[in-house]
């Protein structure tokens, strides 16, 4: 495919106005989450509906005491994109687990901004650092953390214009 095709490509694809949006299943820690992302990236809540909150608005919904404040669906916007995170595995024909599957990555062009997202989540003591933010050969900063919920994070200043 040539430029020209795959620009129409991404215009056609605009218009339908889809998304692709990462779904995080967080098992008991998404209203903790939701708090630490508002917190340390800045994340503005779209959504939050509390299991609480479902079972009024659906008498079928149950849940087990003490889930009061469990997150059945949250929709979060960081920068330019949105997360959704629940508490809820979406493939139950598998254990529930954090790790290595997903990660999400943060770029920008800006090292800046990079720079303070890095600093937010790695300042709080819970987040490990798999990989420190630095120089690479595809880009001027490039490191890897996990947070306190399992979710790992690229962070990339980017030279591309996407």
């Amino acid at each position: 495919m040539n430029t020209n095709e795959n620009q129409d490509q991404a215009k056609k694809a605009a218009e339908v106005q889809a998304e692709v949006i990462p779904f995080l299943s967080l098992h008991g820690q998404a209203a903790e989450a939701i708090e630490f992302y508002e917190r340390k990236l800045g994340a503005a809540v779209l959504l939050k509906v509390s299991y609480a909150d479902m079972a009024k608005r659906d008498e079928g919904f149950k849940y087990a005491a003490g889930q009061d404040e469990w997150i059945t669906h949250s929709v979060l916007q960081i920068g330019a994109n949105k997360i959704m995170i629940t508490e809820e595995e979406m493939d139950t024909t598998r254990a529930w687990r954090a790790g290595n599957d997903f990660s999400l990555c943060l770029q920008s062009r800006d090292h800046d901004t990079i720079v303070e997202f890095y600093k937010q989540l790695t300042s709080d003591e819970r987040t490990t650092v798999l990989v420190p933010l630095t120089a690479n050969s595809f880009s001027s900063g490039y490191g890897i953390v996990r947070d306190p919920f399992g979710v790992v994070f690229q962070f990339t200043v980017t030279q591309h214009q996407f």
